[in-house]
């Protein structure tokens, strides 16, 4: 195909632009943006040179099948009254992306999509508009709106109807500029063949409070310029009273998603507690009658199973995998904690240590047993190990085994356990195959397999799609090495040969900074009041309480890298502590430059916590 592609950089601060010279030098037109315009602007720099007869605008997150073009070609060619066309998108699991098909958001279509009729009455032709859910996504439609990921539109419209609207930075400007194209006469289409991946939410994470804001911000915008009279009230009044719905559902489901698992474990701990309490009191404490306090177990106790359950929290107990660690040590620490906080503070009663005791051995037990049930049901396996790593099978020919395994092994130095190969062509006999790819489903549930990684030179895009659609419920997770580039691409993350991290740090973020301070700000104040009580536990003590001094002060870090050569990372201060702290002994510092670009990339609070927990007498 003659085509001509073009790059618009937005200023990434990831190294993109420096892999896009290197593994794709003149074959692109490459424009590198010194600031982020934001979406519409940076499309229209590229469509302003484009010189086709056909415009894509596709975005970076997307993989296209090898006659994904052909396909679009010979239906806008043959069809006089395309003005723009969509397909199918899949996401990164091979589930179908409704947005690849959508009606005008007119005020009573937004209120069926917003307080969820849409998603009550999906075949409904009323209720299920929005994303056209009644129209079959397996075949060609008509529709109204097509998706900013992938927009085929002819270059004449274009400059008849005019580019992406700016005003609209993210968002909207996909349905603005396909309502135009309908103004202008012209009609947009769906094809159900081809697909593309879109990996969807690797510019902005959908479910934050900033993409409701953003979003409905743009919709209030498109209102604004295509509705008028009492049609545009209404519409902006129920954008206005979606996006408080729409924050407070946000905030909900992230308080659940985030600590839902913490507190119904809470719960459990402290019935446990009560279980205990009852026993002890009945049959050893007060055998001739008589029972403790009502304050032990209204307040007491709860405070009890806060101690333990932060512990677990700050330990790293809810993090996947899940590991053996925390829930021996957490508990045991806040058995510590609590006996000796009751010693020490005289205005803290003591109930019993023994039920605190016997509570924190319990609690040890009962977590171990809640994460390999949850082990059980997503891996089939009750037991877990801190060595828990995936289990991977690669598809390809035998030459694609090879190089997939040697990139894995050494050029990227993956941490997966690969099974074996799927044979695309009937070698599944020969040395390293466990199976052909028409077995892929058994081999997944037999091997227990938690990702599949298709070498893409030796198989076809199409079939990958095929696959990802076919295997979509299995629970795995889909990843693709593209022919001669290093890379395995996926949805959450892009592996790159050399070490060259692709994606956001996330030590940048404003949320990040602002939580490091704080730990690293109340860590030094703690360390420097219980320093009279502590002093003799630092392996320097008079250094020790000088690097407190500076990190409260903001002169230092309390925790960062170990040296911070690379130039690619977001600066630090200089710090006392840093990731190889993590381990019981300290590691030799052979690849400083790895654990690095793991930090910055990783980072929470909570490693940060979990290497001063480990790691405070070091301080000096």
């Amino acid at each position: 195909m003659e085509a001509e592609v073009i790059v618009v950089d937005n200023n990434s601060r990831d190294g993109s632009q420096q892999m896009i010279r290197e593994k794709f030098g003149d074959r692109v037109i490459f424009i590198e943006n010194k600031d982020n315009p934001g979406f519409s602007k940076a499309n229209n720099q590229g469509i302003a040179i484009a010189k086709g007869k056909w415009v894509l605008l596709l975005n970076p997150d997307t993989v296209v099948a090898e006659d994904t073009f052909h396909k679009c070609l010979k239906f806008s060619n043959s069809t006089a009254d395309c003005g723009a066309l969509g397909i199918y998108m899949l996401d990164g699991d091979g589930h179908f992306l409704p947005e690849s098909k959508r009606a005008l958001p007119t005020p009573w279509v937004s209120f069926y999509k917003i307080f969820g009729l849409a998603a009550l009455f999906p075949m409904s032709s009323r209720f299920g508009k929005y994303h056209l859910s009644y129209l079959d996504k397996d075949q060609d439609h008509e529709i109204e709106i097509l998706s900013g990921a992938f927009m085929w539109m002819r270059k004449s419209l274009l400059e008849d109807i005019g580019y992406l609207d700016e005003t609209f930075f993210m968002y909207g400007e996909d349905i603005d500029l396909s309502y135009r194209v309908i103004l202008g006469g012209m009609k947009n289409y769906y094809l159900a063949d081809p697909k593309i991946i879109h990996y969807k939410g690797e510019s902005t994470k959908k479910g934050s409070l900033n993409y409701v804001r953003v979003f409905y911000q743009a919709m209030i915008i498109f209102a604004k310029k295509h509705f008028g009279g009492a049609k545009k009230s209404l519409f902006i009044a129920a954008i206005n009273l979606a996006v408080y719905f729409r924050a407070i559902l946000a905030v909900g489901y992230r308080l659940i998603q985030r600590f839902g698992f913490a507190f119904l474990e809470a719960l459990m701990i402290y019935g446990t507690m009560f279980g205990i309490k009852a026993y002890w009191e009945h049959y050893i404490k007060y055998i001739d009658g008589g029972r403790y306090p009502v304050e032990f177990p209204l307040y007491y106790m709860p405070a009890y199973t806060l101690v333990f359950v932060l512990l677990l929290w700050f330990m790293g107990a809810y993090k996947k995998p899940f590991r053996i660690r925390p829930l021996i040590v957490a508990p045991f620490v806040g058995f510590l904690t609590i006996a000796t906080g009751t010693y020490m503070f005289t205005f803290i009663k003591n109930f019993s240590r023994a039920i605190v005791g016997l509570s924190a051995i319990f609690t040890t037990l009962l977590t171990i047993g809640t994460r390999g049930l949850l082990n059980r049901r997503e891996k089939g396996n009750f037991f877990f190990t801190e060595q828990n790593r995936k289990k991977v099978l690669i598809v390809g020919d035998d030459d694609g085994l090879k190089k997939t395994h040697k990139l894995i092994r050494t050029g990227l130095d993956y941490p997966v356990e690969v099974i074996g190969g799927v044979s695309v062509d009937k070698r599944s006999g020969e040395k390293g195959f466990v199976g052909e790819i028409g077995e892929l489903g058994n081999l997944i549930k037999v091997f227990g397999v938690d990702e599949v990684i298709f070498e893409n030179a030796s198989v076809a895009t199409q079939t990958i799609f095929d696959e990802m659609i076919k295997q979509k419920d299995t629970g795995v997770s889909f990843k693709i090495v593209p022919p001669g580039l290093g890379f395995i691409i996926g949805p959450q993350e892009t592996l790159v040969e050399g070490g060259q991290f692709s994606g956001k740090w996330a030590i940048q973020t404003e949320a990040a900074k602002k939580s490091k301070r704080a730990l690293e700000f109340l860590a030094s104040a703690v360390g420097l009041l219980t320093f009279p009580f502590s002093f003799w536990a630092y392996k320097q003590a008079g250094k020790a309480i000088r690097a407190y001094f500076s990190v409260l002060i903001g002169q230092r870090n309390l925790i960062g890298y170990i040296h911070g050569k690379d130039s690619e990372l977001p600066q630090l201060k200089e710090a006392y502590l840093n990731l190889s702290h993590r381990a019981n002994d300290k590691m030799e510092h052979s690849k400083p430059d790895s654990l690095d670009r793991f930090y910055a990339k990783n980072y929470s609070w909570q490693m940060d916590l979990e290497i001063l927990l480990r790691s405070w007498r070091r301080i000096s």
